[in-house]
């Protein structure tokens, strides 16, 4: 169970402990339903009260959240680094090949599987809330929200930086690209550029070109599904390994794609976390071929 402490703020006389959990603190009606339901889980200054309880600047709110019924299967192997963890979220390191959600595919050998076992392991019970998804071959950092509230407070408010290597040679030392994404088909994965899509923004920035490829450091400003892969073979440099749009397979066998670094703050602990991860081995091997810095052109 995770308990968290507030103080009532400055200015507030005489206000609904409910309305000021969600209106000042952001609970979600999800959790604030949670709260409804079971006495205890909220006390105003030591003492159990319902949520309906009027509360003023300077009294203590305790809120319990309750620990989850894990839904995924607990499975040590393979082993998933931890980046960082706090009483909150915990950031793992993804290897490519390895699916975040389970599915009807994949019931074993996910990042949900990895997460129930870390659970496991703590003696703790949680549901796995995968706050930023990545692809199953995108290899990287993934925030995983260790409660209903923590998920609510970090959802679109991570800072994420990905790297990635493209076929071809990129002149311009870098640029956005602008435009709308959808899927090409309800049955299919594949997604395309296309008027009548969902608004999609990327920006890159290269770091180094030659060999016949060019590193590059990207930023979202939306969060579409194959995001980055659909716009860089849009604008035609699709990643290499990225057989799905375009890119060659001859270097990398999947999309040579890494989310390196994740910004957020800690919201219930005021705590800014900056994370980042180093590329996988097939991607610092490809990186040998990309020897020619900007700065050096």
């Amino acid at each position: 169970m995770r308990t968290i402490e507030y103080i009532v703020r400055e200015g507030y006389t005489s206000i609904r402990a409910c309305d000021y959990l969600r209106g000042v603190l952001g609970y979600s009606s999800r959790t604030m339903t949670t709260l409804r339901k079971q006495m205890g889980l909220l006390t105003v200054n030591g003492i159990p009260q319902t949520v309906v309880v009027r509360v003023a600047a300077g009294d203590r709110l305790c809120i319990n959240i309750p620990d989850d019924t894990m839904k995924s299967l607990p499975q040590e192997s393979p082993q998933v680094a931890i980046a960082y963890e706090d009483d909150d979220v915990v950031v793992f390191n993804k290897p490519s090949g390895m699916p975040v959600h389970e599915s009807k595919k994949h019931q074993e050998g996910t990042l949900a599987n990895v997460f129930a076992a870390h659970c496991l392991k703590k003696g703790e019970s949680l549901v796995f809330r995968a706050v930023n998804r990545l692809d199953r071959d995108t290899s990287g950092l993934v925030v995983v929200a260790k409660h209903q509230h923590s998920a609510n407070a970090l959802s679109g408010k991570i800072m994420k930086e990905y790297t990635a290597i493209a076929c071809g040679e990129i002149e311009a030392g870098e640029g956005t690209v602008d435009a709308p994404i959808k899927r090409l088909a309800p049955e299919r994965q594949i997604r395309i550029v296309s008027e009548d899509g969902q608004h999609a923004v990327t920006h890159y920035q290269v770091l180094a070109r030659g060999g016949g490829y060019t590193l590059l450091k990207l930023t979202l400003e939306t969060g579409r599904t194959h995001q980055i892969r659909v716009h860089m073979a849009h604008i035609g440099y699709p990643l290499a390994g990225d057989a799905m749009y375009g890119g060659s397979l001859k270097d990398i066998q999947r999309q040579a794609l890494h989310c390196g670094r994740v910004e957020f703050t800690n919201e219930i602990t005021n705590k800014c976390i900056n994370i980042q991860a180093d590329l996988c081995e097939d991607m610092q091997k490809l990186l040998q071929k990309v020897n020619k810095p900007v700065n050096d052109a």
